[in-house]
């Protein structure tokens, strides 16, 4: 599953329309927190795509992932560091080492989520702020969670308590890909009903016309989303700090 799913994001997180509209969503949430010249951890680098748009922007970028693989794909696309390890263990930085850190679509793939944000918080300098983004709704859990590994999924609630019993602050949380919530819910639902068992990761492919107008959309869902809290979405998020 690891090299399968590895190829694949590598394949479609440049301009397939869910990455295109979460790196939208972070930039527009990162930059309200923490703004570069700084490090700034990645952890779950994943193609290494959004690694090296970050150094491009100004970040000095540790671009992680528990693959050797992927940490290597981000270094060789620009980011300053690439390093692999696992990040439901130690991390292998020192403590108060990075300014601002994301951590998208990695804490339900841990175990011990609380254990993971407490590794964030030391490595975080005083007043460094982190992005976290994670699959939404337990209830959605589904044979793609199973084949991914997922322990679990969250509530924006949830995932803000988790990050508060780390010792972290949390400055905002809630949802965003409101779109495809309704239609997760009916594939999602129908799939663990039926018992089905995923053999293989694809993302759901759509015209490229289509392509276009859900990123359009993400746009909207973005502006949205600076004026007031979007109710409800396939996915999570929190803005947290390290205190000062």
């Amino acid at each position: 599953m690891e090299y399968e799913w590895l190829v694949e994001h590598r394949k479609t997180e440049a301009d397939y329309w869910w990455f295109v509209n979460k790196r939208r969503i972070v930039d527009q949430l990162l930059n309200t927190v923490a703004r570069p010249p700084g490090v700034l951890l990645e952890c779950g680098c994943g193609g290494g795509y959004y690694s090296a748009q970050l150094q491009r922007a100004g970040w000095q970028v540790i671009a992680t992932d528990i693959y050797a693989e992927a940490a290597g794909y981000a270094k060789a696309q620009g980011a300053t560091h690439g390093l692999a390890f696992d990040g439901g263990q130690s991390w292998p930085l020192q403590d108060a080492s990075v300014d601002a850190l994301i951590m998208l679509d990695v804490l339900e793939h841990i175990e011990d989520d609380t254990a993971a944000l407490r590794e964030a918080q030391r490595v975080l300098r005083p007043g460094g702020a982190a992005i976290i983004s994670v699959p939404a709704y337990n209830f959605l859990f589904s044979p793609w969670d199973t084949y991914n590994r997922h322990y679990r999924r969250y509530t924006a609630r949830g995932l803000a308590r988790v990050a508060r019993a780390a010792g972290l602050v949390v400055e905002r949380a809630g949802y965003w890909n409101a779109i495809s919530l309704p239609p997760a819910m009916l594939l999602r639902l129908k799939a663990r009903a039926a018992g089905a068992e995923l053999s293989g990761v694809e993302y759901p492919k759509v015209p490229d016309t289509v392509n276009t107008i859900l990123i359009r959309y993400g746009r909207v869902e973005a502006a949205w989303l600076r004026a007031m809290r979007v109710p409800c979405g396939l996915s999570a998020f929190a803005v947290i700090r390290k205190q000062a």
